[in-house]
């Protein structure tokens, strides 16, 4: 039985044993039982174990707590040669634009500069906004051409944080994670045609001759606005020293 003493200890200790019930003379439809928030409690008298703060807000931020979790558990942690890859994406990126405006031609280079414009929203934020159906244009940037941008292709993120290239020859799937307070996409590079394996499935050595050829991947994930976004792939395994990923759409 729920005592009538309100007070924090009495609220805390029902809480923490799991043991707050409806009292025989309590409205079943007036009581719940809530788990505390920020250890403070009311002094309802028709419930002892109702937290005191459970406002809008932080209705708002559990919602986006509950979104995010798949994502900050990181069911597979980082291959280290992508870590360094993400901790060297600034250098990388910084290569790859002198080697595409040093001898990119005009066009490409228009689609390049629109792809990066725009600041990046923060991570919770992009979260929101990814879901549903985007035109990604793949543009490889340095180390074997200055730039090579390509047709649009069909890209899909799902509300869960997956995320995948569904059209064109080279594809990839993965899913989005927060890394330190970076929003990063880790997945799998594959050919169009072969069923591939998970990111955290993949052996720890690659070979990028390999046939079927899965290669990891680890890309910057930043959203600009609702209809605008950009995966940043420092030192891909195959053929460009950056790859810029420009998602866009209606």
């Amino acid at each position: 039985m729920v005592s009538r003493d309100c007070s924090p200890a009495t609220a805390g200790a029902f809480a923490r044993r799991g043991s707050c019930r409806r009292p025989r003379n309590m409205p079943r439809r007036r009581w719940s039982w809530n788990p505390p928030i920020f250890g403070r409690w009311t002094s309802s008298r028709w419930n002892c174990c109702k937290p005191m703060h459970l406002t809008g807000k932080v209705k708002a931020l559990s919602a986006m707590a509950a979104l995010l979790m798949p994502l900050a558990a990181m069911g597979e942690p980082l291959r280290s040669d992508d870590q360094e890859r993400l901790a060297a994406l600034d250098a990388s990126l910084g290569r790859a634009l002198r080697a595409a405006f040093a001898g990119g031609g005009a066009d490409d280079l228009a689609l390049l500069r629109d792809g990066l414009r725009g600041t990046a929203m923060a991570p919770e934020a992009a979260m929101d906004l990814l879901p549903g159906d985007w035109n990604c244009r793949m543009i490889k940037l340095g180390r074997n051409l200055p730039i090579v941008a390509y047709q649009p292709f069909r890209c899909r993120a799902n509300g869960d944080g997956g995320f995948e290239k569904l059209t064109g020859s080279q594809r990839t799937r993965g899913a989005l994670h927060l890394v330190e307070g970076q929003l990063v996409y880790l997945g799998t590079g594959f050919v169009a045609g072969e069923t591939p394996p998970d990111y955290a499935d993949l052996p720890e050595a690659v070979e990028p001759q390999s046939v079927p050829q899965f290669m990891p991947e680890i890309g910057l994930v930043e959203m600009v606005s609702e209809t605008a976004g950009r995966i940043i792939f420092p030192q891909p395994h195959l053929e460009s020293e950056t790859n810029l990923l420009v998602l866009t759409r209606d």
